[in-house]
């Protein structure tokens, strides 16, 4: 069982870590193709049509590079599980030889720990703190700029919305709430759904960190019991041949 939940946690870390980073990935190239391509967005107000820039002044993106770190962390840490957990498959146990009272001894298999499984439990151990933060820190900036509006009053034509401070994801709602085309609309709020998922994937992330490191944890400290359990044989009077 150890065995199998070491590997299923950890390939499930990878596919939602490499599932993010698509997401992300799209909304990084969203925002690149508005910048380079689009320019700007048509308001049309009632006896105002405003040429709006893409992109507001103020725009936050840290939470967009924080969350690719965590992805991209457990990724490539979830394909290192995957290999420590075949790793100890083949090599989790080694041969030792008892002598029992007379001329009779037996062959028993005791685990000994892996400083490959050591270095899992600390890199999953930093995963849970490092996803835990990126949550926080991610869900805080994006309750902080929610229900924002663009005013008519202060957008101008050509000009970088100057009021107030966005995430990408509440910037293109608030754009997605003015009369613009219906195109536009449709194509900003396919987007928008992108970057809600990628926001709250990084529950599940972090649920499959604890889970993963819950598993290294547990086979490592089986493993410690299993070594203190072949020093306590030889100190009472078997010894390791």
């Amino acid at each position: 069982m150890g065995f199998v939940s070491l590997l299923a946690s950890n390939a499930v870390l990878s596919a939602l870590s490499i599932s993010n980073l698509g997401l992300i990935s799209s909304m990084v190239g969203f925002l690149h193709h508005e910048k380079d391509n689009v320019h700007t967005y048509q308001v049309n107000w009632p006896g105002n049509t405003v040429q709006l820039a893409v992109e507001p002044k103020k725009l936050w993106v840290d939470q967009g590079h924080t969350s690719n770190g965590v992805a991209g962390y457990g990724f490539f840490l979830g394909l290192f599980g995957i290999f420590v957990a075949w790793w100890l498959r083949k090599h989790h146990t080694r041969s030792v030889r008892l002598p029992i009272i007379g001329n009779r001894s037996f062959l028993t298999c005791l685990q000994t720990p892996s400083r490959l499984l050591l270095t899992l439990v600390i890199l999953h151990f930093l995963a849970v703190l490092f996803t835990l933060s990126a949550i926080i820190f991610v869900f805080l900036v994006t309750n902080q700029t929610k229900g924002q509006h663009i005013s008519e009053a202060i957008a101008r034509s050509n000009v970088p919305y100057p009021a107030d401070k966005w995430t990408p994801e509440t910037w293109f709602k608030a754009v997605r709430d003015l009369p613009i085309s219906k195109h536009e609309h449709d194509r900003i709020s396919s987007k928008i759904t992108n970057m809600v998922a990628w926001r709250w994937i990084l529950i599940p992330i972090f649920l499959t960190d604890i889970a993963a490191f819950s598993a290294s944890a547990f086979e490592y400290f089986k493993q410690r019991r299993g070594e203190f359990g072949s020093k306590n044989a030889r100190a009472g009077g078997f010894e390791e041949k």
